[in-house]
């Protein structure tokens, strides 16, 4: 088949280096417009398709619905398949190539459907995460299903690390969805039973409620590394928390119970933090942190 990669995403490279070694023809990809960014708002492309100009792969960049669509049909793509791409697909677009669009989604769906689905799967505890490979239509991560592949997640699991994985995870139901188009199978209906939705994280979620338990707390650090982070104040100054683990110390919420360990109550059980990110500095240990930070108690984290 001839295929197009549609992604603004680095976790899309594995999929073009499979797609060059296999007996597909990979025609390029498509990605997002290039874009001002940094203090100087100087314009750079995202790391998929500077990946692809480093690596000889044509990279279309269309800044609208007729552009995108000129490239679909000039290029007389077969199949396109997306990895997030970070645009919402007209109906008329999904139609023009022969096999339609395959998109790459990472949980097992019909749960977490949307934008963010390891962070939300992680925040709540899944006890598994995965890859949906599915057929695009015009519903929010509604169409029929080529393949999927489980994930196990743990205490441990934080999002940049699963989403790294499941990268290159990804590869084999991928392969699995084109053997079942060229051998003309159909992809089974979705299920309406399970649904959830994963909708896209703002940064306000980042900011640390201590009230709540320390587990969810634990999990809520783990989901949202490294953006938006999570994030907390003392004494009126921002202090990202990068990781931490639950211990089951009483303290009020918020209430910093030690210094050594550094451990802080919480709604339920207590935090020890181990690594923080302070205001306009680099990440570093808790225990480097509090040497310089001259702390002493009382004292409570807001």
């Amino acid at each position: 088949m001839k295929i197009l990669i549609a992604s603004s995403s680095h976790l899309a490279k594995n999929l073009i280096e499979y797609l060059k070694e296999s007996n597909h023809e990979l025609l390029g990809c498509i990605s997002a417009p290039d874009r001002a960014s940094g203090r100087g708002q100087s314009i750079s492309s995202n790391e998929f398709s500077a990946y692809c100009q480093e690596n000889g792969v044509i990279c279309h960049k269309p800044s609208s619905d007729e552009q995108l669509a000129e490239i679909l049909i000039n290029s007389e793509a077969e199949l396109v398949i997306t990895l997030a791409y970070g645009r919402l697909i007209k109906t008329s677009e999904l139609r023009i190539p022969k096999y339609g669009w395959l998109n790459i989604h990472f949980s097992l769906l019909p749960r977490w459907r949307g934008a963010s689905p390891v962070q939300r799967a992680i925040a709540e505890g899944d006890e598994q995460s995965g890859v949906t490979v599915f057929k695009l239509e015009e519903g929010l991560d509604t169409g029929p299903i080529y393949s999927t592949i489980t994930y196990p997640l743990n205490d441990g699991s934080r999002s940049d690390e699963v989403l790294n994985d499941l990268a290159s995870l990804c590869l084999e139901p991928v392969r699995e969805a084109l053997k079942m188009i060229d051998s003309g199978l159909s992809a089974n209906e979705q299920s309406c039973e399970g649904v959830t939705l994963a909708p896209k994280i703002l940064k306000s979620e980042g900011k640390i409620e201590w009230r709540k338990s320390a587990t969810q707390i634990d999990r809520m650090i783990r989901a949202f590394y490294p953006w938006p982070g999570a994030y907390c104040s003392i004494n009126g100054t921002r202090l990202g928390i990068i990781e931490a683990r639950v211990s089951d110390e009483d303290g009020d919420a918020g209430e910093i119970i030690s210094l050594d360990p550094f451990l802080v109550g919480t709604g339920s059980g207590s935090l020890e933090i181990l690594r923080v990110k302070p205001e306009s500095k680099k990440e570093m240990s808790s225990s480097d942190w509090l040497r310089g930070a001259r702390i002493s108690l009382p004292c409570a984290l807001e």
